[in-house]
């Protein structure tokens, strides 16, 4: 058996006629049409038996594009708290049976904020909360995943607004001030994650815009670090440290194709993956008492546009961000 699933990041999904940020523009009504139609084509494309969704405005456009879709109509879509006034939030389609309700969750979990060296995380919430949610993977077997949705802070600068604009001095605060969000954001990803896979054999994925690369210390702070080759040397020291590791789907493709020619982002010039999807080790090819492993991960990016070699502009219809689709083989 075989299941799909994937992140797609909406570049802004909102009504038409509505205001989603204060210095855009609402969609109007025959840009809504096209944004809809083009996102319920790239959902067909995908065929995902699960899509986490990033910056959606409101959960009445969300479920009118996956009704388009006709493949993401049936069964599960929701984004808590997408009322327009909230900001961007996060959504959730599934074809598969859910276990449980799909939560929001803004709060960083207890003991983010242990301090020392007088150093601490002086971050509290996420700035999307988080969406959990328990999916049936096989109703059959009785298989369930915990799944995480999730959208970090960009790098886009969080400036003063009182200095000069272009001032270099404040971009590089900006830039370190958003990278403290990220990374804050995912250690507190990091705690939710842990309190469902250490100790049990609970499967968990992690679909999302993590706005950095695979190797990235905020990613690796999700993922967690694996054992050496020689340490720690107890086996079960080392079977600790297997449980509580998240492996990228990325990485497991291309460690097996040999090559790496993909890219979720292009911005001035440079290309990047920062969507990704995130397996426990239950999923890991690698592990003798796997349920299932990653088989393959698709990337749909022929919509990007690379400004620094096109004269193309980009429009506010297409996303821009790439779609992931990762098949997973349940055995």
């Amino acid at each position: 058996m075989d299941v799909k699933v994937a992140t797609f990041n909406l570049l802004n999904l909102a009504r038409p006629g509505e205001r989603f940020y204060p210095d855009e523009r609402p969609y109007s009504a025959a840009e809504y049409e096209q944004k809809a139609t083009w996102i319920a084509g790239q959902l067909r494309l995908m065929d995902a038996d699960l899509v986490g969704f990033q910056e959606v405005f409101h959960e009445q456009a969300l479920r009118d594009v996956c009704d388009r879709s006709v493949q993401s109509a049936e069964g599960t879509v929701v984004a808590p708290g997408a009322d327009g006034a909230s900001g961007p939030r996060l959504g959730l389609a599934s074809r598969l049976p859910l276990d449980g309700p799909v939560t929001a969750i803004t709060d960083f979990p207890p003991g983010t904020d242990v301090a020392v060296d007088g150093v601490g995380l002086p971050v509290g919430t996420f700035s999307r909360p988080v969406l959990r949610a328990r999916v049936v993977l096989d109703p059959a077997a009785g298989t369930t995943a915990t799944v995480f949705v999730a959208h970090l802070k960009s790098k886009r600068p969080i400036r003063d607004p009182q200095s000069p604009e272009h001032d270099p001095r404040e971009e590089a605060l900006g830039k370190a001030r958003a990278l403290i969000r990220r990374a804050a954001e995912a250690a507190a990803l990091r705690f939710l994650v842990l309190e469902e896979i250490v100790g049990n054999a609970q499967p968990a994925i992690v679909l999302g815009d993590l706005n950095d690369a695979a190797r990235a210390v905020t990613t690796d702070v999700i993922t967690g670090d694996s054992p050496s080759r020689f340490w720690p040397r107890d086996p079960e020291d080392r079977q600790a440290y297997w449980d509580r590791l998240l492996y990228s789907a990325h990485e497991l493709t291309v460690r097996r194709t040999g090559r790496d020619v993909s890219y979720t982002h292009i911005f001035n010039g440079h290309y990047d993956n920062l969507d990704h999807i995130l397996v426990s080790q239950e999923f890991y090819e690698r592990n003798p008492r796997r349920i299932a492993e990653v088989r393959y991960l698709r990337h749909l990016n022929d919509h990007l546009v690379d400004s620094q070699l096109s004269n193309d502009r980009r429009d506010r219809i297409a996303s821009d961000h790439a779609q992931l689709v990762a098949e997973i083989h349940l055995r």
